[in-house]
């Protein structure tokens, strides 16, 4: 299939095997000039079934054989997450909370409670809602960041697409007791690193640790270790926003 999407202000065109990525993304769908373009043949979709298998090793965990529609999806999320690098763009691993104007982030690995804490975040701030439950895009300005939203969204396929100016990024811990910590530059470029999407060639991934420290000095970082009751909510809204 042909066609095309915006992400970000950008326009990409897509030709894909599958009806899937047309699915996926049609709430995305442009008709502008189109800014660079994404080719998905078999051997994309043969690489992210040998990625997935591998990952399962690694973990210790059964592997699912994915449908290969599936694994288009995310071989074009792959294809575009190099280019755009080209544009001071990032994806991110994390969940993109908005209230007002003002975005929050909230990234931590697997299985620590990002999409439990953003629920928290909606059913315990005003007017909260989520940009992007998973793998938001992040562009790098002079000027500061913005958080965009994006089709692949993770499970729960909670996206929308809008934007706004990203505030903070809070890395999640468990605890106990909740308590926000801010974190300095040297702290954070770590934590960044492990969760922006590190591309395989040598070229675009030294792009992406340009990119990783100039976002480290464009935005406030946090450290919140939290339970999941609503209080975690309110505390991490309290430590972040800004007047």
């Amino acid at each position: 299939m042909d066609f095309k999407i915006e992400l970000v202000g950008i326009t990409i065109a897509i030709h894909s095997l599958y009806e899937e990525v047309f699915g996926l993304c049609k709430d995305y769908l442009s008709e502008g000039e189109e800014a660079f373009s994404v080719h998905i043949a078999q051997s994309d979709i043969d690489f992210e079934r040998e990625k997935s298998m591998r990952e399962a090793a690694i973990e210790g965990i059964p592997c699912f054989d994915y449908p290969a529609p599936y694994l288009e999806t995310l071989a074009v999320y792959r294809k575009i997450a190099v280019k755009l690098l080209d544009f001071d763009i990032l994806l991110l691993h994390g969940s993109a909370v908005c209230v007002g104007a003002q975005a929050f982030l909230f990234t931590a690995p697997s299985g620590v409670g990002k999409t439990t804490h953003s629920r928290l975040w909606l059913e315990n701030i005003a007017g909260a809602f989520i940009i992007n439950g998973d793998k938001p895009l992040v562009k790098i300005t002079d000027e500061g960041c913005i958080v965009y939203g994006t089709p692949w969204s993770g499970k729960e396929g909670i996206n929308q697409n809008t934007s706004a100016p990203l505030q903070a990024v809070c890395f999640l811990e468990r605890g106990e007791k909740n308590k926000i910590n801010k974190m300095n530059y040297f702290e954070i470029i770590p934590f960044l690193l492990q969760q922006a999407y590190r591309p395989d060639s040598a070229e675009a991934m030294e792009k992406t640790m340009d990119l990783v420290k100039k976002f480290g000095g464009k935005v406030n970082f946090y450290k919140l270790r939290c339970n999941m009751e609503p209080e975690a909510a309110r505390i991490a809204y309290e430590g972040m926003k800004s007047e």
